[in-house]
């Protein structure tokens, strides 16, 4: 399998595109839901934060990792899997471009620009910048191995971002803890449904398309999940806690 322009090209129109946003994030007011507390507290600009993050762990994974390696991701996936390296290994380019165009070019965004009338989908992202930081550093710990394609970015940006999340928003006066068990399930979930296509792909299952399409559901999935559990019993996830129990 040969790597075409835009498969090369993509992680770094993300960068570029993350760069922008983080010039509108901190020097401007455009991408600000609230303008009476700190950005940090904002869950409008804390939603545009998921977006970046992962357009920059895109850069790490696909355009250059923390070793000079390029392509690193594809890579290891291919080894992982037992399968020959580029260009012998079967996995098609283009289900790397499904399983991030959609999510991080299209969901992340349509979801910061939810998040000021619909809070919770506007945290849909943070379900797999969590899982995924998980992912990464459970990789490490169970090969032995101090890095693996994605660490790096997820130790500065996806632990501390997620934690930060969990904190400020969510708990008495904010929204409900009940929403967060969503979050971290349905990051595994969306794990599991990329994994497995790739296991069906390989062992003859499925045919390319299948496996393009697949990455593509799982985005819209995503936003339609969090979308319809903000309207769960009439908004009870969503809805801000009050006293000093937990709703």
């Amino acid at each position: 399998m040969t790597w075409g322009p835009f498969q090369l090209a993509f992680p770094w129109i993300g960068g570029a595109a993350a760069i922008a946003l983080l010039i509108l994030l901190f020097a401007t007011k455009l991408l600000r839901g609230e303008l009476t507390s700190s950005r940090w507290r904002d869950p409008v600009w804390i939603s545009w934060m998921a977006t970046v993050v992962y357009l920059l762990h895109n850069v790490e994974e696909y355009g250059i990792d923390a070793l000079g390696h390029r392509l690193s991701f594809p890579a290891a996936l291919c080894a992982n899997m037992r399968l020959p390296p580029y260009p012998d290994c079967p996995m098609p380019p283009a289900f790397f471009v499904a399983v991030n165009i959609p999510l991080f070019w299209v969901v992340g965004p349509i979801a910061a620009l939810l998040s000021r009338r619909h809070p919770l989908v506007g945290f849909a992202l943070y379900s797999v910048i969590s899982v995924n930081a998980v992912v990464h550093v459970v990789a490490a710990v169970a090969t032995g191995t101090p890095y693996n394609p994605g660490l790096l970015t997820a130790a500065l940006f996806f632990i501390p971002l997620s934690a930060w999340v969990a904190r400020t928003f969510f708990g008495r006066g904010r929204l409900s803890y009940r929403a967060m068990p969503l979050i971290v399930v349905w990051g595994v979930v969306l794990h599991a449904f990329l994994i497995a296509p790739t296991f069906l792909f390989v062992n003859g299952k499925i045919g390319e398309p299948v496996l393009v399409w697949s990455q593509i559901v799982n985005a819209a999935l995503l936003l339609l999940i969090f979308w319809f559990a903000e309207r769960w019993h009439g908004g009870a996830l969503a809805r801000q806690m009050q006293g000093h129990g937990r709703a």
